[in-house]
């Protein structure tokens, strides 16, 4: 290095050095090194940095800036920008990141908020003597992280609702629940109605959260439903909410709030009385009965006729067999339940090993064995010896087997015939 006689601009350093030296030093200034980021990222306010006569790129780099921006303010005269690390409101452990002067500092901190500091005045925080790795866990670090929450606390305290992001919402409650508590906000999400063919994975979805204020709150439920039996015992179950909603109107469920500040309303059922099905049939089907609003421990004051509705709850799920669901149903044809809302008991998870579609073939099975067990006379379509044979009285024997179509273009039979060694003839349905 040696001094020259006049003025430049910049700092002019000449060096000499192996290929090999310059090879790593272009890598890492051009970030195609095995690093993080290139060193040269942070200072594009304050350099102006060419290598080889091509602008090394002085950005801010993405991961140190928050996904979803929410604030952009000041603190002790230095930009700081506030926001979620994620869309998702995924968490993070680098919450705070600080521009020291240019210098990138990451700062081990884990939550669902990202902050950036710009440094371009005094001393907020303080770094680590000498290459300024981290941020020494001090005071005034502690007081940028109470100023980052006050400043969170005062945007979701002055924000209209409507402007608010429920994501945002949620992870402030979790991660400040002292000042959340004091909010003039909380978080719902719309209950969805039950939709024919809804399985246990999708019967209790909920729309996308909104944000309310406390004073104006929509219809909030309670996630059970209190089911009335014949003997007045009281259940809680987990599954059904949903097929009242035509009843209820639209009702919503509490995601992050404050909850002894809100009127959450529980649904009662009162099933009607039970309908009479052939022997060997499941005993879970009643007529639709009443319902009506009450807390978790006291009943409705003001009961409703669910009149031509068709409603039903259970708290136990299967992957093989609807049998092992337990259902109470109330107002439903006990056929049509089975070909299509008994679906909503089916666990398509696999814990056992077994793949979706062995599971799901099993639980239809089991659905088409119920309907049988309803009709009476009726078999499988691909009935065996043994399925016949149970509608064969002792002591005699299957002569012939006559199938019926419902029409001569009929290609399948809709029931067989069967006569028997006395003479006499059963008529099975197939389904």
């Amino acid at each position: 290095m040696k001094e020259i006689g006049f003025p430049v601009p910049g700092v002019s350093i000449k060096g000499a050095c192996s290929k090999e030296l310059t090879d790593r030093l272009i890598k890492t200034l051009t970030g195609e090194w095995n690093i993080t980021r290139s060193p040269a990222r942070g200072y594009y306010d304050l350099l102006q940095i060419t290598l080889n006569d091509v602008a090394v790129k002085t950005s801010v780099p993405t991961e140190a800036l928050p996904k979803v921006s929410l604030i952009v303010t000041e603190y002790q005269n230095n930009r700081l920008v506030i926001g979620l690390h994620d869309k998702s409101g995924y968490s993070t452990t680098t919450g705070l990141w600080i521009n020291w002067y240019g210098q990138m500092i990451a700062v081990a901190h884990s939550g669902y908020f990202k902050a950036y500091l710009e440094v371009r005045r005094g001393r907020p925080v303080n770094p680590m003597a000498p290459s300024r790795r981290g941020i020494i866990n001090d005071q005034e670090l502690q007081n940028l992280l109470d100023s980052i929450r006050d400043s969170l606390t005062e945007y979701f305290t002055q924000k209209q609702a409507s402007e608010l992001n429920p994501e945002a919402l949620q992870c402030f409650y979790r991660v400040y629940p002292d000042q959340a508590r004091n909010l003039p906000v909380f978080v719902a999400a719309r209950l969805r109605p039950f939709e024919s063919g809804d399985d246990s994975s999708n019967i209790g979805q909920l729309a996308a959260p909104e944000v309310f204020t406390y004073n104006q709150a929509p219809l909030l439920l309670a996630e059970c439903v209190k089911v009335v039996q014949e003997d007045g015992a009281v259940l809680s179950d987990e599954y059904g909410l949903h097929t009242f909603l035509e009843l209820t109107g639209t009702a919503y469920r509490v995601r992050s709030a404050d909850e002894s500040r809100l009127h959450i309303q529980h649904l009662w059922w009162k099933p009607g009385a039970q309908v009479a099905l052939p022997e060997g049939c499941p005993l879970i089907f009643y007529g639709a009965g009443q319902w009506g609003f009450g807390t978790e421990k006291e009943p409705p004051v003001e009961w409703h006729d669910v009149g031509d509705q068709t409603v039903f709850t259970f708290n136990d799920t299967s992957n093989w067999d609807v049998d092992d669901v337990d259902f109470t149903v109330g107002g439903a044809d006990p056929q049509e339940f089975y070909r299509s809302d008994a679906w909503a008991g089916f666990d398509p998870f696999n814990d056992t090993g077994r793949s979706y579609e062995e599971m799901s073939e099993s639980y239809g099975e089991s659905c088409e064995r119920e309907i049988r067990r309803i009709i009476g006379n009726a078999v499988p379509k691909n009935f065996s010896w043994d399925d016949l044979s149970r509608f064969i009285p002792e002591g005699q024997q299957i002569i012939s087997i006559t199938p019926a179509y419902r029409s001569r273009r009929s290609r399948s039979p809709e029931a067989v015939t069967l006569i028997l060694s006395n003479g006499e003839k059963v008529k099975l349905k197939l389904c």
